[in-house]
């Protein structure tokens, strides 16, 4: 480059040669770099995967909440994996049956989705062993003496539950939560951060559920006017004809595969001596 400079100012000073080099080299650079945007935007557009426009209409029938509960990172890769893997109708619980019914019929798939809800398997009423002054959270209490409930199985009333569902379905109603399943999608976050593990999804239709996680027996009078312990009555042949629950670790649990009317449920229970069975609000 100093020899053309040189030619063309007829003398080889450093001037010369040092404007050579200040106006050559940016100039070389942004031809190259020129060449090398052109040679990636060829290959971009002779490379790249055409998207499916499913893909965008199916995400845009799921509620776009991102929250996670169908077993992917977001609404997006749920559509992806409809579109693509295959994957299988009805997770995406706050969408519930009316998007599963409408990405089904766009993708030429068949499955029948039934509501879920989330309930609360504690009805309240145990003694206390001391009163908290921490953090008003579930998961802080707990740590303080597995919380400071006697039932060390007890919903502990400070909702963390509530703060996370995004519908605002959950509740505090006399230091226990509460659940309304006219505005729960059964999304399982709540089931999620309870530290406590009481909160379970059960399906809408069942209507019944056994509000009591407590696997003591009749100790369990001693320290809760609402706990079960294990008289039986729900699950003998009397009010249960048809062996839709039984007893497990001192608790009665719904043989679901058996039900065929929430009728059966509400005859099993009519006469828990605690008013154990309870039925969904809302």
């Amino acid at each position: 480059m100093c020899v053309w400079f040189k030619r063309q100012f007829q003398r080889g000073s450093f001037l010369g040669c040092w404007v050579n080099e200040i106006v050559f080299a940016p100039l070389f650079l942004a031809i190259y770099g020129g060449i090398f945007s052109l040679f990636l935007a060829i290959s971009y557009f002779l490379l790249r995967t055409k998207a499916d426009p499913k893909v965008d209409v199916v995400e845009k029938i799921l509620p776009g909440l991102n929250c996670g509960a169908c077993g992917y990172a977001s609404c997006h890769a749920y559509a992806k994996a409809l579109v693509y893997e295959d994957a299988p109708l009805g997770r995406c619980a706050p969408g519930g049956a009316a998007a599963a019914e409408l990405i089904g019929k766009l993708l030429s798939k068949s499955g029948k989705v039934d509501k879920v809800v989330a309930v609360v398997k504690c009805a309240g009423g145990s003694k206390k062993k001391f009163e908290y002054s921490g953090i008003s959270s579930c998961s802080a209490a707990r740590l303080v003496y597995s919380g400071p409930l006697v039932c060390e199985w007890g919903c502990l009333g400070f909702g963390d539950c509530v703060r996370v569902c995004p519908f605002n379905a959950i509740f505090i109603k006399d230091g226990v939560a509460v659940v309304d399943s006219s505005k729960c999608t059964g999304c399982g976050l709540c089931v999620e951060v309870c530290p406590q593990k009481i909160i379970e999804l059960i399906p809408a239709k069942q209507r019944f559920f056994v509000a009591c996680s407590n696997h003591g027996k009749t100790e369990v009078r001693q320290y809760c006017k609402n706990g079960c312990f294990a008289c039986g009555i729900c699950v003998s042949p009397r009010f249960n004809p048809d062996g839709i629950a039984e007893m497990k670790e001192n608790l009665p649990v719904i043989l679901r595969d058996k039900v065929a009317d929430a009728a059966q449920l509400a005859k099993a229970g009519e006469k828990c001596p605690v008013n154990a069975w309870k039925e969904i609000s809302g």
